[in-house]
Order: structure tokens, then C-alpha cells, then sequence
């Protein structure tokens, strides 16, 4: 393990390394390249958060609820394509310790056939999915559609590129196709709505394929894509982050979806607008556990704790999302105003409601990934969440602040559900799963 010895550079690298060691790795090349990364990262989720309050401005609070409960099935199946990503990622560095620089060809192939089905599918349910949101057309759905392939796709291109330690591009791409969203979501508004719903969704579906297209010709232009060599992705690898990561995903989003189904338009749109709010709370932190999660990785496959770890980045979780959850639950109004206008005037109550649950969110999201790297049974405890929600939401017809209380009540409660196992609970000794990644791949 890379020791706070081992760090050198500038001083504030070294306290770095000192307090929170997980942030400061060494990697064997492209330091530059994965600086680009964790830059482009924030510049998405800022650009990302800005869509959302641009979409909040041009719409009515019921057309809001609309958009925001549709791209919340975005937000579910992001999670299960990062865990596929983590697969390819995990093969690639095998593959080219073992038979050297393997093509991605058969792997991208694939993923775009099980993209294409997943398209048509939605489409195929684009009626059943129009009535259980109460919209007033089929077309929204339809846009929502086309963002399936592209994703799928990527999902496969982005780590086939950081199975060979290049970030650089996914970095520029991510950033063009964030940027393409907001342009196009402007140009609709500015036609005169001539899209209506389906244009902010039509915005985010085309941003995905720009950046998928961008990484695209960037692999095929990659030696290794004319190498006899074919790399082979065993889905078992990944299954256990899959379904985990996607119970996660699920449980942050289920409570817009059930707003959106179950309560009044107006009710919906203004729920819609205070979750997106209080989300700042987990977005602030959402890169710590992905910084964090190769060191429990290594420490699983060496049989050596990472709790260390495991609390330095829990501190760095908490502080981060307590602080912003305070802001934005001692002046909720502003923070409102500021972001969405002055339409939404039941979103400021739910917000200091929503802001607490936000940071509880981080919370479970940095157990989730730990778990996950301890192939433990614990990773599945958001899927808990998910259906305690939406039984009690379901069977007892609460109100929008009813749901905001429920839901913070489950996130706290899954977060400590998964934090006893994981701070004081016997560590979990397993083999290690073929494709996890050891030590060496993040350490010099």
C-alpha cells in the first residue's frame, strides 16, 4: 500500500496524503490525464445541476415534475452502466497483463446490440410508461428511448480507454456533451417550446450520443482495435456492482418517481424542484467514494482492512454533505429563488427536509461501494429502502411531506444499516472474484 512516505510533491499534497491518503494516489501514467478526469467530472455535475434549473425556469412546476420523474429513469440506469464500465475496465488491465493489448471490438459490438434492444424496448412501453406518469403525450418517452443506445455504448468505450490508463478523452467528451445538452435545451426553449417535454429530453439523449460518437472515433483510432487479440468481459465480474450500484441508484431516485405517480401535478413539480436541491448535498461528495473505492478493492484482495480508509473517507462525506445540507436548510427560500425562481412556493419547506437526506445519500453511497468491494451481502441494503418507500408511499398515500420525512427516516436508517457491519463488524474474508483488481493497478 502507498504510504504518506511515498507521496511527494507540493505541500498541500503531502497534508493531502497525510489526512486523507485515499485522494492522493500514484498512478503509473497519465497524472495529467486523470487530473483532466476528476476536473471534468465537477464541470459535469455543475453543468448537469445547471440544466436542471435552466429546465426549472422555462416550465411550469407540473411540466417540471414531468421532465424531472422521466430523467430520473436516467439516473437509475447510470449506475448499473458504471458497474458494467468497472467490468470493462477490470478485463482491459487483466487482459494486457496476460496476453497483451486486447480489441475492444467484440465487447463494443455486443453492448451495442444489448443498447439497441433496450432503445426499442422503451419505446415499445413508451404508452404504459405515458400513463403511470400521467403525461400528456407518448413523444417524451420516445426521446427518452434514443438514450439508451448511446449510453450503453459508452459505457463500454469509456472503459476500454481507462483499462489503458487514458482519461483525457473521456474527460473532453463528457464536458462537449454536457455542454450540447444546456445549448440544445436553450435552443428549444427558444424556439417557442416547440418540443414541449420531449425537448429536454431530446437534449439529454443527444448529449450522450455527442459523447459517445467523440470517444468513438478516439478508441478506434487506439492501436489495440485492430489487435487479433479480442478482449472477453465475464458479466459475473461485474453482477455484484451491477445490482448493487443500481439498488443505490434506485433508492435516490424512487421518492421523484412515486411524487410524480402518486401526488397532484403542482405537488410533483415542486417535490421535484426540492430534490434536485437537496441532491447538492450528495453531489458535493459523490467523488469520494469513486477515489476511495480502489483502495478497498486492493485491501480486499490483499485480506487487509480498509477501515482506515473507510473513516477518513466517511469524515470527508459527512462534513461535506452537513455542510451543505445546513446552507440549504437554514435559508431554503433563497436557495430556491436563486436556483428555480419564485414559482415553486411549497419546494422551501420540503428542502429542509430534503438537503438532510441529500447527505445521508453520500453516506449510503460511500457504504454501497465499500461493500461492493467486500463482496458483501450488505450492498444490497438500498434495495430495503426502495421498497420500504415505496410500500409506505404506496399503502399509506402520504403527501409530498410526508415523502421528504420518509425518506430521510430510510436514508439514515439504511446508512447505519450498512455502516455497523462495515465500522465494527467482522471483515469480510473472501476469495476475490476473477477481474477484481489488485494493488499494483493503482499503486507504484
Amino acid at each position: 500500500m502507498t504510504t504518506t512516505k511515498s507521496v511527494k510533491g507540493p505541500a498541500l499534497r503531502r497534508l493531502l496524503a497525510r489526512r486523507f491518503p485515499f485522494v492522493v494516489w500514484k498512478g503509473r501514467r497519465g497524472r495529467g490525464e486523470e487530473a483532466a478526469f476528476i476536473v471534468s467530472n465537477a464541470i459535469v455535475n455543475v453543468a448537469n445541476f445547471g440544466f436542471f434549473v435552466v429546465v426549472g425556469r422555462l416550465f411550469t412546476p407540473s411540466s417540471y415534475g414531468a421532465i424531472s420523474a422521466l430523467l430520473s429513469i436516467v439516473t437509475v440506469a447510470n449506475t448499473p452502466l458504471n458497474a458494467i464500465q468497472a467490468g470493462v475496465v477490470n478485463a482491459t488491465v487483466l487482459a494486457r497483463r496476460a496476453m497483451g493489448e486486447p480489441s475492444p471490438r467484440r465487447i463494443i459490438g455486443w453492448f451495442a446490440v444489448c443498447g439497441l434492444a433496450l432503445t426499442l424496448l422503451v419505446a415499445g412501453a413508451s404508452g404504459a410508461i405515458d400513463r403511470y406518469f400521467s403525461l400528456t403525450s407518448f413523444v417524451p418517452v420516445l426521446m427518452l428511448a434514443l438514450w439508451f443506445a448511446p449510453s450503453v455504448v459508452s459505457s463500454a468505450l469509456c472503459g476500454s480507454l481507462m483499462g489503458h490508463y487514458k482519461f483525457r478523452v473521456i474527460a473532453v467528451a463528457n464536458v462537449v456533451g454536457a455542454l450540447a445538452r444546456i445549448v440544445l435545451v436553450l435552443v428549444f426553449a427558444l424556439s417557442g417550446h416547440l418540443f414541449g417535454l420531449a425537448g429536454p429530453v431530446l437534449a439529454t439523449s443527444t448529449g450522450v450520443t455527442v459523447t459517445s460518437l467523440w470517444i468513438l472515433v478516439a478508441v478506434r483510432r487506439e492501436p489495440s482495435w485492430r489487435s487479433p487479440t479480442i478482449l472477453e468481459l465475464h458479466l459475473t465480474q461485474t453482477f455484484w456492482a451491477f445490482i448493487s450500484l443500481a439498488g443505490f441508484a434506485t433508492f435516490v431516485a424512487i421518492d421523484v418517481i412515486l411524487a410524480r405517480h402518486l401526488l397532484g401535478a403542482a405537488a410533483a413539480g415542486n417535490y421535484a424542484v426540492a430534490s434536485t436541491a437537496g441532491k447538492i448535498a450528495l453531489f458535493l461528495s459523490v467523488a469520494v467514494p469513486i477515489v476511495a473505492y480502489p483502495r478497498f478493492t486492493a485491501h480486499h484482495a490483499d485480506g487487509t482492512s480498509a477501515r482506515h480508509e473507510l473513516r477518513q473517507a466517511l469524515a470527508l462525506v459527512i462534513g461535506l454533505g452537513v455542510l451543505a445540507g445546513a446552507v440549504m436548510a437554514l435559508v431554503p427560500h433563497l436557495v430556491i429563488a436563486v436556483l428555480f425562481g419564485h414559482r415553486y412556493v411549497a419546494a422551501p419547506m420540503l428542502l429542509r427536509i430534503l438537503a438532510p437526506e441529500g447527505a445521508a445519500m453520500g453516506v449510503v453511497g460511500l457504504f454501497t461501494y465499500y461493500h461492493v468491494a467486500q463482496r458483501s451481502l450488505y450492498a444490497f441494503v438500498p434495495w430495503s429502502g426502495v421498497a420500504l418507500v415505496t410500500l409506505f408511499m404506496t399503502t399509506g398515500r402520504l403527501h409530498a411531506h410526508g415523502l421528504a420525512l420518509l425518506m430521510l427516516v430510510s436514508a439514515v436508517a439504511v446508512a447505519l444499516l450498512m455502516a455497523i457491519p462495515a465500522l465494527w463488524g467482522d471483515p469480510v474474508r473472501h476469495e476475490v472474484m476473477l477481474g477484481s483488481a489488485p494493488r499494483g493497478d493503482f499503486d507504484d
